[in-house]
């Protein structure tokens, strides 16, 4: 599933980013610093299950709008089990990755991304942004380090589900040379990124 993210029709920046840090590692130990248009900076790493309160309490101040993209439903906060499934990291099957401030007093995650395989060479991904941090670019440079993650652990596709009116979404997935298609339900469009044909990121 997928969230609300930055972009609103707007161009995008590409990431300012290195290959990402060894899948293998897994640890969340390695933290790459990622510039956003505003000329603020997030730091990107693998999550663990020590973040577990700190995406709590980011999941509690996203928007209600924000939290129905990306969970399907008017949920407050997750469950003990959620909290589990979006912080584990188990590459290269399964990865999540946190952003985080770096100027702030206290470092806090602002967005999320993760993808965990259901086939052998396919998994299914999800993307949120915190709002005050949307149409930054953060939405899609996290993205494309997703897919670079993917395409190192040897998948050819990521999947994910997206509602029908979150259009802000759709139009970044277009961007990012996503496939649309109509789903069985009615109310949800499937994206589908081929990653064959993915380059790292510079």
């Amino acid at each position: 599933m997928l969230s609300h993210t930055t972009q609103h029709g707007r161009s995008v920046t590409r990431a300012s980013i290195t290959t990402p840090p060894d899948l293998m590692a897994g640890s969340g130990s390695a933290t790459q610093i990622v510039k956003l248009k505003d000329g603020r900076s997030v730091a990107l790493r693998i999550a663990h299950s020590q973040d577990i309160p700190a995406v709590q309490e980011f999941v509690r101040g996203l928007s209600s709008t924000s939290r129905r993209n990306r969970f399907f439903a008017p949920i407050r906060e997750l469950s003990p089990d959620q909290l589990e499934r979006v912080t584990r990291s188990c590459p290269p099957a399964e990865v999540a990755l946190v952003c985080e401030t770096v100027e702030d007093a206290g470092r806090r995650i602002v967005a999320m991304a993760q993808y965990a395989t259901c086939e052998e060479l396919d998994a299914e991904f999800a993307i949120v942004v915190d709002d005050t941090w949307q149409r930054q670019s953060l939405g899609i440079q996290l993205l494309g380090v997703l897919a670079d993650y993917a395409t190192q652990a040897g998948l050819t596709e990521l999947t994910g589900l997206v509602l029908r009116d979150n259009w802000p979404m759709l139009a970044l997935l277009a961007r990012f040379e996503c496939e649309l298609i109509t789903d069985g339900d009615p109310y949800v469009i499937r994206a589908i990124k081929r990653l064959h044909a993915h380059k790292l990121a510079a």
